[in-house]
């Protein structure tokens, strides 16, 4: 009796694809976690995720950066796909695929942690235009205007902010020089912790328009705003 073409797709294979086909992020935790730390976003759009726990959330974003103080953890319990977490990136879920298919999937993945996510030995121009020089060199050309209309659309002087290092600015500053940074390298997907954290009202109130830039220069891009705290 024929066994079939064994390098064809089985019926489960089908169905695990069909299930990650229009999501942008969709995690569900190993069998054995606490907590219901499921989450499962289609993709485009702005989107908000409430009710992890610190703890969960750490979970989530160590398994979709493959970093933070869970990573080692997540490692030690992912001996049988019975204990592993599952992950869709994009529509694609990481299981199926290579080493270097992850990577490549990754790169179209970026995170503002509430902090900014800053090095403290550079400026916020040189935070900007480092990482982006270094990923997309051929982006480098006509930088400086984009970066000054998004500071200054973005309710900031670039002329003031540019210049400072990361110990002179004010929260909502470290903030938004970690999201120009970011919006400059244009992600598919963009997580962003806990938005309004450490911010006055007013900030907070500036903040609410990260969503909508980020899809007009990022259109079919999905922005997710990750509420609470997290250590990673």
């Amino acid at each position: 009796m024929s066994r079939g073409d064994p390098g064809a797709p089985s019926d489960t294979d089908s169905r695990r694809a069909a299930d990650a086909q229009g999501v942008a992020l969709g995690y569900e935790p190993p069998g054995d976690d606490r907590g219901d730390g499921r989450v499962w976003i289609p993709a485009g759009g702005s989107h908000r995720v409430g009710g992890l726990g610190m703890y969960q959330k750490a979970r989530l974003l160590a398994a979709v950066l493959e970093r933070g103080p869970e990573r080692r953890a997540i490692a030690r319990r992912a001996t049988s796909p019975e204990r592993r977490a599952k992950l869709v990136l994009l529509g694609a879920e990481l299981d199926r695929l290579e080493p270097a298919g992850r990577a490549a999937l990754r790169a179209r993945v970026a995170f503002l942690p509430a902090g900014g996510g800053l090095l403290s030995n550079l400026n916020a121009w040189e935070n900007i235009v480092l990482p982006l020089g270094f990923h997309y060199p051929k982006r480098l050309q006509g930088a400086a205007a984009q970066v000054h209309g998004l500071l200054t659309e973005l309710g900031v002087d670039p002329d003031i902010l540019l210049p400072k290092l990361p110990e002179r600015m004010s929260p909502y500053e470290k903030k938004l020089t970690g999201y120009v940074r970011i919006l400059m390298e244009k992600p598919e997907l963009l997580l962003v912790d806990d938005l309004p954290s450490g911010l006055d009202p007013a900030e907070q109130a500036q903040v609410t328009g990260f969503p909508a830039v980020y899809l007009a220069i990022c259109p079919g891009g999905t922005f997710v705003q990750l509420d609470g705290t997290s250590e990673v």
